[in-house]
């Protein structure tokens, strides 16, 4: 119970977020455009990173991570200045057939997962109903009444 009660709670935590960053990266896309930076329908930023050749050329996937983790600074420094750097997570992609990385910055938002939003709505569901059936229960039987009789 107390699990599910917490569910809710970060879920809104979390949309609050998630619409607050949406909300600054859309009102901002010029800005970000302006550095390479693009922003889609849900508020994720996201940029590619291209490799330069003997980064490339070392075919050690750490390797290139590192590099493209080392590029990050000037986009940090860009959502500092939007108030997103805070909230910004990266998630680094390789593009197939390419020497280049995805890089979509985008907020910490577990929540928002719609198999916990489907399961947690259920469980409540059930809960809700179970509590509901209690007390027409009580009415039906008249369990007010009884406790009242056998007082006097």
């Amino acid at each position: 119970m107390k699990k599910v009660l917490n569910y809710w709670k970060e879920f809104f935590t979390d949309l609050k977020i998630w619409y607050r960053y949406r909300k600054a990266a859309v009102k901002n896309e010029a800005f970000l455009n302006e550095k390479g930076l693009r922003v889609d329908w849900l508020g994720r930023i996201y940029t590619v990173v291209n490799l330069p050749e003997e980064v490339e050329n070392n075919n050690i996937p750490m390797v290139q991570q590192g590099w493209v983790l080392g590029q990050l600074r000037p986009i940090n420094e860009v959502l500092l200045k939007i108030g997103l750097a805070d909230y910004s997570y990266p998630s680094i992609n390789s593009i197939e057939g390419s020497a280049a990385y995805l890089v979509v910055m985008w907020p910490e938002i577990d929540a928002l997962n719609i198999w916990r939003f489907l399961v947690n709505l259920a469980v409540t569901a059930a809960i809700t109903a179970i509590v509901w059936l209690g007390f027409e229960a009580a009415a039906y039987f008249e369990v007010l009444e009884l406790i009242k009789s056998l007082k006097n």
